[in-house]
């Protein structure tokens, strides 16, 4: 249990600090290249290899050869080794003829084929273009890096795979700080810069997650190649076949929301887009995720009993609890929206003409957290039963849904890129809901959490009045005194208050959740 709670540990601590430098990299980005049509060419560019990333590398692959992985080290640890070269030949083998062939034709093909946006034209495509030629091989050592880290969390190391995020951002940070000192002053010639090093990054993250492996002998030669039928890599890629499908439709459903932002809206407003994404990531992690990650052993344990009583009793108190932490992160981050984005981007190139589009566009986003947090957890109760089919099912008419709201609403509404965050969050709640009623046909029928909505939504209601009244600092006080006097003392303030008004209505989850966490701490010693 120690090892268990060091490990957790370890993982949270790096999460946390990669999230931090991931904020201060973003924080840069805009500084350099602002809120134009090259920041937004980049970060769609950007898009493409990171889903190559979800599909291949740290998502469904990972689920899949982790166990296989760790029954292979028990039995035999020659075939575990035979088993992880397979994987990794069968990856190469794929990618590398994918990312050569995406590289040519995007500097074969004349940019003037493309459909240009207003803002940025012809340029706009020839840039997008030639970042896609850049980027996408960054796709292959990301992978890589996934399958490698995955292997070291089975051998019992955390810390390096959980820290290795953190190197591409320091590379990141580092190519924002020496552009302009090398000469790089436009627009264009910096996100060219950037991309090579994002690439050569990639590298050197591959570098370090291969170094530890290779000494302890735990690498063979890779046979490149599709895994011979009846061979355990070959049943890992079959394995993940049902998780690429409901993965790769969400992320096919925000690569859709970044195009039509960028030629809907302008290009300049997938910047908006991907901010309030970032930002959303922090209370995510804290919050929905860390719920879900926690519940599921359990919930795969009692899936196996005959009427799964204990299951759905499990199910609904961790969807109290994700209610219980979300709903609060939510508010808050909607309420402090616009201090938090005036004290981490308007610098630079990104300025006060931003500000109210980056704030609506993230409030609109953070609004379906909880429910974000929820089909999280019940898609997790479908997988612990073994329907891996039904969350994939639902993810495809959502992504039909999420296109059909995002064109209603940025042709027929004035809220421009917050629409396209809207549609998210009205897509996260249909998702919720229908999963929610489909598990009805596993697991006994659901208690109602109206309660928890409730005294949740009371609470937080007693914490959004509070937190306004908890900024001190004066209008014309520096970044670093707004940082701490109007963000981080009301959250701190907004926390003990939303949960002494829990204490007070003796909520029951607040209690479940307190005694969760007793029962993780390691003991005293």
């Amino acid at each position: 249990m120690n090892r268990l709670v060091r490990a957790a540990g370890s993982i949270s601590f790096f999460t946390l600090l990669s999230r931090i430098a991931g904020l201060v990299r973003d924080s840069l980005m805009v500084q350099v290249l602002g809120a134009g049509w090259a920041q937004g060419t980049f970060l769609l560019a950007w898009t493409l290899p990171n889903l190559m990333r979800r599909l291949l590398g740290e998502g469904a692959l990972s689920a899949s050869l982790v166990p296989a992985y760790a029954r292979a080290r028990r039995d035999d640890p020659a075939v575990a080794r035979t088993l992880l070269a397979q994987v990794v030949g069968a990856v190469v083998a794929i990618l590398t003829p994918l990312c050569a062939v995406v590289a040519v034709a995007s500097l074969l093909v004349p940019a003037e084929w493309l459909p240009a946006p207003d803002d940025g034209g012809v340029p706009a495509m020839r840039l997008l273009l030639s970042l896609n030629a850049i980027l996408f091989a960054y796709a292959l050592p990301v992978c890589l890096t996934a399958v490698y880290s995955g292997a070291l969390n089975t051998l019992g190391h955390f810390a390096l795979p959980a820290a290795v995020p953190i190197v591409l951002n320091l590379f990141w940070i580092a190519a924002l700080l020496v552009a302009k000192p090398l000469g790089y002053t436009v627009d264009v010639e910096v996100a060219h810069f950037i991309a090579w090093w994002l690439t050569i990054g990639g590298f050197l993250q591959l570098l370090l997650v291969v170094w530890p492996l290779w000494r302890r002998g735990e690498l063979l030669r890779p046979p490149l190649g599709w895994p011979a039928k009846g061979t355990p890599a070959r049943a890992v890629f079959v394995a993940m076949l049902p998780t690429v499908l409901g993965m790769s439709l969400n992320q096919i459903s925000s690569l859709l929301d970044q195009l039509m932002a960028y030629y809907l809206v302008s290009p300049g407003a997938v910047t908006y887009v991907y901010l309030a994404n970032r930002l959303l990531l922090f209370p995510h992690a804290l919050t929905a995720m860390s719920v879900a990650v926690a519940v599921f052993p359990k919930l795969a344990h009692e899936a196996h009993d005959v009427d799964r009583t204990q299951m759905r009793r499990t199910l609904d108190l961790a969807a109290a609890a994700t209610i219980l932490v979300t709903v609060p992160a939510s508010v808050g981050l909607i309420v402090l929206g616009e201090d938090v984005v005036r004290v981490l981007f308007v610098r630079g190139k990104f300025g006060e003409a931003d500000v109210d589009p980056t704030v609506w566009t993230t409030g609109c986003l953070v609004a379906g957290l909880p429910f974000l947090g929820l089909a999280q957890l019940y898609a997790r109760a479908y997988y612990a039963i073994g329907d891996m089919k039904t969350p994939a099912r639902v993810a495809a008419w959502l992504v039909l849904l999420n296109v059909a709201l995002n064109a209603t609403l940025v042709t027929m509404t004035s809220l421009g890129t917050a629409a396209l965050t809207l549609s998210s969050s009205l897509s996260a709640l249909a998702n919720a809901s229908l999963l929610a009623w489909g598990l009805r046909r596993h697991v006994p029928a659901a208690q109602d959490l109206g309660k928890a909505w409730m005294r949740t939504l009371a609470a937080t209601a007693v914490m959004a009045v509070a937190l306004p009244l908890c900024q001190l600092a004066a209008p014309d006080s520096g970044r670093m005194t707004k940082a701490l006097l109007d963000v981080a003392l009301p959250i701190v303030v907004g926390i003990g208050v939303y949960v002494a008004a829990h204490a007070a209505m003796r909520s029951p989850e607040l209690t479940a959740v307190l005694v969760r966490a007793r029962e993780k701490a390691p003991p005293a010693s």
